[in-house]
């Protein structure tokens, strides 16, 4: 194939666009482009936290999935807060897809789920009252 790269910071663009298409297809493009070395993915941080913490559900569970896709061990810590508040979130869609991201974080870095407090937090999910988030 050939060198695309210089669109590299484009996607990193569409991840910050304000509509969500726009938004989704940058993480997309993101995740199936970048390395997990590439210096790309820590400008991706930023814009993931202030989706987590938007009003909107679809940013959120775009970031949510992004997560999944883009961490690293060494951005684990950076996310951990902000992906432990969803687990309270009022949709049920969104407390899922937190619960795959704490399992993405334990498969990078098991430190940061292992503390007593979250792990009593995901002990309650188990008996959430929506069954798609105890199956996750």
């Amino acid at each position: 194939g050939h060198d695309g790269s210089f669109g590299y910071i484009k996607a990193v663009e569409l991840a910050a666009s304000s509509s969500i298409i726009h938004k989704r297809t940058g993480y997309l493009l993101c995740s199936c482009c970048l390395a997990p070395e590439h210096e790309f993915r820590f400008m991706l941080v930023n814009q993931m936290q202030r989706d987590m913490a938007s009003s909107s559900i679809l940013e959120i569970c775009g970031s949510l999935i992004a997560v999944t896709n883009l961490i690293t061990a060494d951005m684990v810590p950076a996310m951990a807060s902000h992906v432990e508040k969803l687990l309270d979130h009022g949709s049920e869609v969104v407390r899922k897809k937190a619960i795959i991201a704490m399992h993405r974080f334990h498969q990078l870095c098991e430190d940061t789920v292992s503390r007593d407090d979250l792990v009593d937090k995901l002990r309650k999910v188990l008996c959430d009252r929506d069954p798609s988030v105890m199956g996750s």
